[in-house]
């Protein structure tokens, strides 16, 4: 399974790890979201981000809807399905979107339709969202 992290929370009040680690995943901006593998390398950074962003395990075939939505190539030109496969088995092997040369690392999310439900200053425990999501599927269908 692959682990989706979207980034939720902007730049003010950051502590200078916790910037750095949001630059190493290249997640800049609120609501931008990328794929990572399982891995303990991985699982330290997103334990990091927790109180800053969203995470949890994607399904394949919500993977595969994120993907034909927001998923954009280098130079411009139109997402085929052998691309969304490739990148797909890709992210299978444990690497990462960077691997795939022909496609950008993160994805771009929009900002939920009608909110996050409880705010973005709350854990998932306090009735917020931050944190870990059994349900990022129905999340990620949200900010599509």
């Amino acid at each position: 399974m692959t682990n989706l992290l979207i980034r939720i929370r902007g730049t003010v009040g950051l502590t200078k790890e916790v910037k750095d680690t949001f630059l190493m995943l290249r997640l800049i901006r609120s609501h931008w979201a990328t794929l990572l593998p399982e891995s303990p390398v991985y699982d330290g950074m997103i334990k990091k981000l927790k109180d800053f962003s969203i995470f949890g395990k994607i399904s394949d075939k919500m993977l595969e809807e994120l993907l034909e939505k927001r998923l954009k190539t280098k130079n411009n030109k139109p997402v085929t399905k052998e691309l969304i496969k490739k990148v797909m088995d890709t992210l299978k092997s444990g690497k990462l979107l960077k691997d795939v040369e022909e496609v950008h690392p993160i994805l771009r999310l929009a900002p939920p339709v009608k909110g996050f439900k409880g705010g973005v200053k709350k854990t998932v425990k306090q009735g917020g969202v931050l944190g870990k999501h059994e349900s990022i599927d129905m999340i990620a269908k949200k900010m599509m």
